[in-house]
């Protein structure tokens, strides 16, 4: 922050190489308190410890690890344990009667770049027809590129009708492996859906939300860029957590919101990308709810395969395919290799890739190459064959692998990555105040830069008062924008201060996720802030039906970062001119 006096203490040294990295993270351990991201416990000063990989990019720099845990992750076969779960059954070939409907002719005979689904589900017993080909028709003419045959099949069957022309799936489940044109596809979709609000009989909304924010934006990214050269048809916002393509013609618009910020909106269409991260509460409690008064609401589960994949994805995909040959439950199309397939098997490579080509094959073999030497295409999992095996054949697990409650609030290593040297904001800045049960209170600035990004800052102070006074001075040289103080102690905010806002809980848990958002966007940047730092290496988070919950760490300084992050991100109010 550029302010008088200085906002933070004067060490210096954080970045986002990873050389230097250890030297910031030995600082923090030799003091106590940080957290073994593999094992959850404390690492003790001098004791042996490593950086781990499972941060976001393996260029950043990484979370420390007991040494022990560190290496005993080395050559560790990919053996899900816990619960059993019923053998995956076979499924039906192009061959089968069933797929002799008229909808499906040009389908049956497979093109020679293209693998049949391993699994899908039967037409639906009360469908006459489909609207994939005018979709397919007018997704072609809006990007003037031709859709895949796999694309086009997943369309023809997601959008089957009835008699009267109404949608008869409910829910789809979409699994392929990575690289094979699937963001395409969904973007077209959601799309069309939008346009689509006079044959619905309403405006349409479409929710889009998944694993993280970050993945979602490229999704919808060259669709923003396509509706912003058309300003007469199309309002565009582009607010960080708040994405939104708006058609003007009658408010039909595409939505993008963190998962844990899906409730109070009414969609017509849902899409959860990497739904393998996404827990079952927030697609039963928060999203479908949401949609239960729309007409023809349709919900699209998508995602690669995971080893640590939460029952949202096991369980709706074990359902689907129960039902896979009634036809009446939840619509399943999935490109897999089996169970017994070889790492080498190109074959299983093939069945996990509705599209194949010598590249195609090029690719994963040149990925297998990377196992062979301990590299790991996934930064979320740590064993290189479960990554191959997920990512590249597309093996969902066998068993249900019980996850920790408790996870870091950042990834291992995510926050020093933003740290920029010098980095300088002017201007109106957002401040947060909350105590920490009368043994001190926590301080938070955020503030915008001329890019868009956010400037974070935040302390602690020994008392409240010292706190309100760390406050009245940072008001003689920035315009403090926003002040929130935590609810309770709301009327001990002197008269001569700015109007406080009264700040509570949920408002944390939503800041947390929004935190979480633009982190992995890299929409935040920070200069030196050593007491931040070690803060967010202590701070333990766990989901709740309510949102993240603070299971370790400063709650009073997350709490207050929390809340004025949540408050600078939001758009400012535009007003009529009437």
């Amino acid at each position: 922050m550029a302010t008088q006096p200085r906002l933070t203490t004067t060490q210096r040294g954080y970045n986002a190489r990873h050389t230097r990295s250890k030297d910031a993270w030995g600082r923090l351990v030799d003091r106590g308190g940080v957290i073994c991201r593999r094992c959850g416990e404390g690492i003790a000063p001098g004791e042996p410890w490593d950086l781990g990989h499972d941060d976001n990019d393996r260029s950043l720099p990484t979370h420390p690890e007991h040494r022990a845990c560190n290496r005993s992750t080395r050559s560790r076969l990919w053996q899900p344990v816990n619960q059993v779960l019923e053998p995956e059954r076979e499924g039906l070939p192009p061959t089968d009667a069933r797929w002799a409907v008229p909808w499906l002719d040009e389908f049956r005979d497979v093109p020679a770049d293209a693998t049949w689904p391993r699994f899908m589900t039967v037409p639906h017993p009360r469908a006459v027809g489909s609207l994939g080909p005018e979709f397919v028709a007018w997704a072609e003419e809006r990007s003037g590129r031709k859709l895949r045959w796999w694309q086009r099949l997943v369309a023809t069957r997601l959008l089957e009708i009835d008699a009267d022309g109404k949608l008869v799936w409910e829910t789809l489940v979409l699994s392929t492996a990575r690289q094979l044109g699937k963001s395409w596809l969904l973007r077209e979709l959601m799309l069309w859906r939008v346009h689509q609000g006079e044959r619905f009989g309403e405006p349409q909304d479409v929710m889009h939300t998944g694993k993280d924010l970050a993945i979602c934006k490229e999704v919808q990214r060259p669709a923003r860029l396509w509706a912003k050269a058309q300003p007469a048809r199309f309002k565009v916002t582009e607010v960080n957590g708040q994405e939104e393509i708006q058609l003007k013609s009658d408010g039909s618009r595409w939505m993008l919101r963190a998962k844990s910020a899906v409730q109070g909106y009414s969609v017509g269409l849902a899409v959860v990308d990497e739904a393998w991260k996404v827990k079952p509460t927030t697609i039963d409690d928060d999203l479908t709810p949401t949609m239960v008064e729309r007409e023809q609401p349709q919900l699209l589960l998508t995602s690669t395969a995971h080893r640590l994949a939460t029952v949202l994805m096991l369980r709706r995909r074990l359902t689907a395919l129960e039902g896979l040959e009634v036809g009446d439950g939840d619509l399943i199309l999935e490109w897999s290799a089996p169970p017994e397939a070889r790492l080498d098997d190109i074959d299983g490579w093939r069945q996990a890739s509705p599209y194949w080509t010598p590249r195609r094959q090029r690719l994963v073999a040149k990925q297998l190459e990377a196992l062979a030497s301990g590299e790991i295409v996934d930064p979320e999992e740590p064993d290189p064959e479960a990554s191959f095996r997920c990512q590249w054949l597309n093996q969902w697990p066998q068993r249900l692998v019980q996850r920790d409650k408790n996870e870091p609030l950042l990834p291992g290593g995510l926050w020093f990555g933003l740290a920029e040297e010098g980095v300088e904001s002017f201007g109106q800045v957002y401040v947060a105040v909350e105590d920490d049960y009368g043994r001190g209170a926590g301080i938070a600035a955020v503030a915008r830069l001329e890019d868009g990004r956010l400037e974070v800052d935040g302390w602690s102070c020994d008392d409240w008062d010292s706190a309100i006074d760390w406050v009245r001075r940072l008001g003689l040289y920035r315009e403090i924008r926003e002040l929130h103080i935590g609810a309770s102690m709301i009327d001990r905010v002197p008269e001569d201060l700015p109007t406080p806002i009264p700040a509570v809980n949920s408002q944390a848990s939503a800041g947390m996720a929004v935190f979480r958002d633009l982190a992995a966007s890299r929409s935040l940047v920070h200069d030196t802030t050593e007491e931040l730092d070690r803060a967010l290496a202590e701070t333990l988070v766990r989901e709740s039906p309510s949102g993240l919950q603070i299971a370790q760490g400063p709650r009073h300084l997350v709490k207050a970062v929390a809340w004025a992050i949540l408050a600078a991100h939001k758009p400012a109010k535009v007003y009529a001119v009437r």
